[in-house]
């Protein structure tokens, strides 16, 4: 192979991988309390659709991606609740369709990790709940007013404590896998399973990193 060929590679190669170099470098210089956002994909099917004004391209077994993102270092401000503000949320694509927290919000985007909860029958489960309550019109117009996904275990076993994960839920330790999303009134209603869950790919690399980081530091 020649020079120019070797030269070419070198370069799409630098420039592929360079970005993660510079990030890892400002993970590793910087405070540790100077967490990372987490961007968590997910992937999955609707199981339902309903409301009169619920776009007609989305019916049961259309698939949804996506994505939810959140600060690892958000302080618990009660029971487990971790408030986000902007530019934290969900981002959902069904069908063309984008179903997003809006790009500027205060506290509207929650994270609930509950260890242990006990509702108003006695039942003990875990739950792992992520809720957007400002959320973008769709781009015909309609509105959503809710965002949710929703992970239950009866068996209570899924969780170990209220500390905000910095890793994806793992999917098979849930009996519930649930994204849910609604209009005002009945005008509109989605529910679906979640079949995948797993770190943004530069998440995971910097979720890497992160390790390398604390082992370095013992």
């Amino acid at each position: 192979m020649d020079a120019r060929k070797l030269q070419w590679r070198g370069e799409i190669l630098y420039a592929r991988i360079a970005p993660i170099f510079v990030l890892a470098t400002l993970l590793l210089s910087a405070p540790l309390a100077q967490a990372v956002p987490i961007t968590i994909e997910i992937t999955g099917n609707v199981t339902h659709i309903g409301g009169y004004n619920a776009p007609d391209t989305i019916h049961e077994g259309s698939n949804f991606t996506g994505t939810y993102t959140y600060n690892s270092s958000t302080i618990d401000s009660g029971g487990g609740t971790y408030q986000h503000d902007s530019p934290y949320g969900f981002n959902i694509l069904i069908e063309g369709y984008e179903f997003k927290t809006v790009p500027s919000h205060i506290g509207q985007f929650v994270i609930s990790i509950w260890d242990n909860h006990v509702n108003y029958s006695g039942v003990v489960f875990d739950e792992y709940l992520v809720k957007s309550y400002e959320n973008s019109p769709l781009s015909n117009g309609v509105l959503v007013d809710e965002i949710r996904l929703i992970l239950v275990d009866f068996t209570h076993t899924a969780l170990s404590s209220s500390a905000l994960p910095a890793t994806p839920p793992a999917l098979n330790e849930w009996g519930t896998k649930s994204l849910q999303i609604y209009g005002p009134g009945n005008s509109l209603s989605i529910q679906g399973t979640i079949t995948q869950a797993v770190p943004e790919p530069l998440t995971g690399v910097l979720m890497l990193i992160g390790v390398l980081f604390f082992r370095r530091r013992r």
